[in-house]
Formats: structure tokens, sequence, C-alpha cells
């Protein structure tokens, strides 16, 4: 049976995208007219700039409307935009985006370093508040920081702790949890309200 060769099955070549079009996820992405195309390395810079602060901002936005629904939906219309979104990314990258959105709104990341993307914005509010103030004094706190390097720092900074470092990081990670315990509360008697 096992050198039993499976019969060949006739393979489809789709053609290449035309010319000017890039194909993503199985659709062509329309080219931009020549009126607006960049001409100059200023003029794509710009461009490319542009772009790349909107993304930003996105995935900020996302984050902010999955933490909106954690507390708005209920459990059954929440698990039916998992499900949803399930198609698209997964719970990992769900708990990223509400956690970098978290920390830019909370002010535990500065916001500029949403520029860096919310997986490095995620690893920086893992941090303990000691552990970011170091990674500040080592210049790992700007915009344009490469996610390796703060993987890097990540590393050396989650060796083991003494017992006592231990215990101020757990009582840190406390008073953040019931800060954000008490906003949850005042959120959710704000909606009580309104009814």
């Amino acid at each position: 049976m096992g050198d039993a060769q499976k019969p060949s099955v006739p393979v489809e070549i789709l053609p290449s995208p035309p010319p000017g079009q890039v194909a993503l996820d199985g659709e062509l992405f329309p080219p931009l007219p020549e009126s607006r195309a960049p001409r100059t390395a200023d003029e794509f810079l710009s461009r490319i700039t542009e772009l790349w602060e909107d993304a930003q901002q996105r995935f900020l936005r996302i984050g902010e409307l999955l933490t909106l629904a954690e507390t708005r939906l209920t459990d059954d219309d929440r698990q039916a935009l998992y499900d949803g979104l399930n198609r698209r990314f997964g719970k990992s990258a769900r708990s990223q985006l509400m956690s970098a959105y978290r920390a830019i709104r909370d002010r535990v990341v500065p916001q500029e370093m949403a520029a860096a993307g919310y997986g490095t914005v995620y690893m920086l509010a893992r941090l303990t508040d000691e552990q970011r103030s170091r990674a500040a004094a080592e210049g790992l706190l700007r915009p344009d920081v490469r996610q390796a390097e703060i993987r890097q720092f990540f590393q050396s900074a989650r060796a083991p702790m003494s017992r006592e470092s231990r215990i101020a990081e757990l009582e840190a990670r406390e008073a953040k949890l019931l800060a954000e315990l008490a906003r949850v509360r005042d959120e959710l008697a704000r909606e009580r309200r309104q009814v």
C-alpha cells in the first residue's frame, strides 16, 4: 500500500495579474492612477509615511473597538464577533491589539510608540514600570525601534529576579488591575444609568 502511487491531479495554472496590479487575498488591487503616483523620493516618502501613520492609528482604533466589545456585548454576541474575526486574525492578535491600545490609552507606553506597531507596544506593555524606565534609559522608547531590539531587551529584563523585586512587580500589576477594574465599574455604572 505504501508503494502505490496516487493518481496525478491536474493543476490549474492561474494567469498572472496584469502588469501594474498586485494580487492581494485573491483579488486585484487596483493601481494608482498615473496622475496620483508619486514621482520623486520625497513624494514616495511622504505618501508611504502618511499611510504608515494611518495604519498605526487603525491598530489603535481596532484595539479600542475590541476593548469596547469586551464590556458592551453579551457573551453570545462577543463570541459571534470573535468567530467572524477569526477569519482575519486570532485570539493572540486580538489580545495584543487590546493590550497595545490600553497601554497607549493609559499612558503606560508613550503614544509616539504606536509607530513601532502593536506587537512592539504589546511587548513594552508587558514590562514593569521599572523595566520600561530602564528601556527608556537605554534609548529603546523611540518610534523607529525594531521589534528585535525590544525582544532582546524583554528577554534580558525577564531574567530571574529577587523575591523582593517579584513582590514589587506583582503589587504594581495588582494596582494596575484594580485601576482598570475601577474604570470598568465606572463605565458599567454610566451605561446602567442610561437604561
